[in-house]
């Protein structure tokens, strides 16, 4: 219950950490907790909006079922996690920037004697919009600083979680890209590719095979290209030649 009430950021403050140790694990669980429920949400939705478009096409499963048929081997990362979901400039930008909002805090709750860690708790529980209810501001003056703070730490905070859930998207369509460049050219595999049954793969087919593969188009998408190409095709010889070109000149002179 706790979890799904602060990673939905409902909040509805009935419960609450109380210790400094359950605030500091409160706070870390929350921000990358948000991140992944986001992502995880992200994905409920748009396998929604695909059952409301259509089902798959059979070869398109079947082209899937065979790219991905093959496990991404794990290679030794030795990258800085960090540096790769944030640039310089970024992370200078977020250190100045909390900073900032350490401060603020601090001044707008100077009175209540708060730990380096509650007003790390503050933050993260107000910039997450999460709002147990445990801390807030009570003065009229500190209310009219809260407007201000609130808005700079929500914006703040939602850039952050961005930043950190494009990273683990990133990723995972980079293993789904991997895994189709390693797989295995099996027999089955080449009969998929070949579109036009002529015992042989050109390389017209592999490159819509493996597009379809990478959800990069499919086949109303191919059918359209197809049909605008026919018709720039006036001749019918499979190419676009000059001849085309004088042809259609003709027909709009015709048709005007």
């Amino acid at each position: 219950y706790f979890t799904v009430v602060t990673l939905t950021t409902c909040g509805y403050g009935d419960l609450s950490p109380t210790t400094e140790g359950g605030r500091l694990f409160t706070s870390v669980f929350a921000i990358f907790g948000i991140s992944i429920l986001a992502v995880v949400i992200g994905d409920i939705g748009s396998k929604i909006v695909e059952a409301q478009i259509g089902t798959i096409e059979e070869e398109k499963k079947a082209a899937e079922s065979v790219t991905l048929g093959k496990r991404v081997k794990k290679t030794s990362n030795k990258n800085d996690v960090v540096s790769m979901i944030f640039s310089q400039e970024d992370v200078l930008r977020y250190i100045f920037l909390f900073l900032f909002l350490f401060g603020i805090a601090r001044f707008l709750f100077r009175d209540e004697n708060w730990t380096f860690i509650e007003t790390i708790y503050y933050i993260v529980i107000t910039s997450t919009t999460i709002g147990y209810g445990d801390d807030y501001p009570i003065s009229d003056h500190e209310r009219l600083l809260a407007v201000v703070y609130i808005l700079v730490a929500v914006g703040v905070m939602g850039e952050f979680l961005g930043k950190i859930s494009g990273y683990i998207i990133k990723k995972r369509q980079s293993a789904f890209y991997k895994s189709i460049k390693e797989r295995n050219s099996s027999f089955e595999g080449v009969k998929l590719m070949d579109d036009d049954k002529s015992g042989n793969v050109s390389e017209l087919e592999y490159l819509i095979f493996m597009l379809k593969s990478m959800d990069k188009i499919d086949n109303v998408l191919l059918n359209d290209i197809r049909s605008k190409f026919k018709k720039l095709d006036v001749d019918g010889s499979g190419a676009l030649t000059k001849t085309d070109l004088m042809m259609m000149t003709r027909q709009r002179i015709v048709t005007e």
